[in-house]
């Protein structure tokens, strides 16, 4: 068997690659194949929130967020595909326990607004009026995001990958990668459980498994994984009435951008479609959403500190009581209506970091012809896009536009024997 191009992972990254590139490439005389070993968004992509934030602290990286959720809001309308893209809002919000956070937070929403991003800063006034019953501090002060939303994870994956389906990729579930070929430090085939693949390039997008499959061949790629526990709380009255209008969020999705000040000047605050609002808790440590279809909010750690790293997944890991008591504390804290609420179930998932706390994207160092694009910790779907459109240029020998090659190069690692790493928020 023979492919153009070899992309090793189902997951978001890995879908989002072959999308680009079946874009731009004949089907019959340069076929793009991808490999997952069990199902589209098996692993940590179909755990993930579908977070659409962009607030980062490196304009690089945020602008990625920003050109990442102009493509997921114009997707269905163009393809008529649905992501269950959901502009609820993005709040991230920083208290007086964190002086150093609010500080960051208002400089980040500066330096967005000089790259097109859409923020504004919120007091403890305007944080209650957008989210009524939410307890904060009379000096905290939050970054309102009305054009940050969620997608449902598993759908997108399984879109992407059938979209780039219908521009001619083909998608192999349940086939495993035992080995790559390597002739002259050349990439030339890889072994896998349906036979050989022979191909002029490979990418390894295997997500929290990167590292340890291509530390096979000399490969030394920095990445750790962290466990995350996510545990699930039911919507208050998601029985008895529409839970998409829980936790009465005051935007105006006619008009996202409109500022909450200018609604609470009007004396306005109707709640929109969208729903409760992401949010990024920088004092406790958390981010939640609403999953109004399950009638239930996730809830996750947005911290990895160096105890919860680990080489590489460990099998079998279940959730814990003691994270279930933490993830309950933290919610009711912040929003006391879901204090009784009952759990609704709970996973634990893998997320690879690097040392920097950025992803690690572009050509495997001593492999010609094998690139990787791992380390996206949970910031996965807010750059998919991005990153789909830059490897894809970058395996076609165009010049990179879609990210900054350089900030993610693996090159940067070179010579490092012994990386500390770091807490991988971009915050």
């Amino acid at each position: 068997m023979k492919a153009k191009i070899l992309i090793v992972g189902g997951g978001v990254m890995g879908s989002s690659i072959a999308l680009n590139l079946a874009r731009h490439l004949d089907p019959t005389r340069e076929p793009v194949v991808l490999l997952e070993r069990g199902d589209l968004a098996g692993g940590s992509s179909g755990h993930s929130g579908g977070l659409l934030r962009q607030h980062y602290a490196e304009s690089a990286i945020a602008s990625m967020a920003r050109d990442s959720i102009r493509e997921y809001a114009a997707f269905e309308s163009r393809t008529g595909r649905s992501l269950g893209f959901r502009r609820c809002g993005v709040l991230t919000l920083a208290g007086p326990s964190r002086p150093e956070a609010m500080a960051r937070l208002e400089r980040n929403v500066a330096a967005h607004a000089e790259i097109g991003i859409r923020t504004e800063v919120l007091d403890a006034a305007g944080i209650r009026a957008l989210v009524p019953g939410i307890e904060v501090d009379d000096r905290a002060v939050a970054a309102w995001e009305p054009t940050g939303g969620v997608v449902d994870p598993v759908a997108t994956v399984r879109e992407f990958a059938a979209l780039a389906r219908t521009y001619g990729a083909v998608t192999r579930l349940g086939v495993t990668v035992s080995d790559l070929l390597v002739e002259n430090g050349r990439f030339v085939a890889a072994i896998t459980s349906e036979g050989r693949y022979d191909a002029e390039r490979v990418v390894i997008v295997a997500g929290a498994w990167s590292s340890r499959f291509l530390r096979k061949f000399g490969a030394k790629i920095p990445v750790r994984v962290a466990r995350v526990e996510t545990h699930f709380f039911a919507l208050p009255g998601a029985e008895e009435r529409n839970v998409d209008a829980e936790l009465d969020v005051r935007v105006d999705l006619e008009d996202p951008l409109e500022s909450i000040s200018e609604q609470m000047s009007r004396g306005e605050g109707a709640a929109g479609e969208g729903g409760m609002p992401v949010i990024l808790d920088l004092e406790y440590g958390f981010y939640t959403r609403a999953e109004p279809e399950q009638g239930r909010v996730r809830v996750s750690p947005i911290d990895h500190g160096p105890a919860e790293l680990y080489d590489e997944p460990r099998s079998g890991d279940e959730p814990t009581p003691e994270r279930a008591a933490w993830a309950r504390s933290v919610l009711a804290k912040r929003l006391p209506a879901f204090a009784e609420q009952p759990e609704r179930g709970a996973h634990v998932s893998w997320f690879p970091i690097s040392p920097d706390g950025r992803a690690i994207v572009g050509p495997v160092p001593g492999l010609e012809g094998v690139y990787v694009a791992s380390g996206f910790a949970d910031h996965g779907f807010k750059l998919a896009p991005a990153v789909g459109e830059g490897v894809s240029q970058m395996l076609r020998g165009e010049p990179v536009s879609g990210f900054d090659s350089e900030l993610f190069s693996p090159e940067r690692f070179a010579g490092e024997t012994d990386a500390t790493w770091s807490a991988a928020s971009f915050l």
